[in-house]
């Protein structure tokens, strides 16, 4: 699971807010060498991929997220100037697209509810219980 779509993810429970966070406790990350050499088309779409990415991303999420997973370099806040910065930006798609919970458990910090992480791969099945009751018409 890469940290894009960590970042999207929100406790499913019926007793979660919309401003819950899912905590990763990793076991395996895998973090994938970018090309060698990409060409200057493919560093300009990384580039603008993630300057339209940014307005909709939970920095303060995707810091904690980051550094759960050993990754220490992000700064406390995305500046105009960092915005517009080529160099953060291809580091930044590093780190979104390149960065992977392999294996681990993704926790709710509101309800405490645990997700398992296998292969990259998200179980949020509920409990019967832990659906929204929804009422007969």
């Amino acid at each position: 699971m890469r940290l894009l779509t960590h970042n999207t993810m929100r406790c499913n429970t019926a007793t979660a807010s919309e401003s819950s966070t899912l905590l990763i406790n990793a076991q395996q990350v895998r973090v994938d060498s970018p090309p060698k050499s990409p060409s200057e088309e493919i560093q300009r779409r990384e580039i603008e991929f993630v300057k339209h990415t940014l307005p909709i991303l939970n920095w303060p999420n995707l810091l904690t997220a980051a550094k759960s997973l050993g990754l220490e370099s992000l700064p406390p806040e995305v500046t105009p100037e960092l915005a517009n910065d080529p160099n953060f930006l291809k580091a930044l798609y590093h780190v979104l697209m390149n960065v992977h919970l392999v294996n681990g458990m993704l926790t709710c910090s509101e309800t405490g509810r645990e997700f398992p992480v296998t292969d990259g791969i998200v179980n949020m099945m509920l409990e019967e219980d832990e659906c929204e009751r929804v009422e007969q018409r």
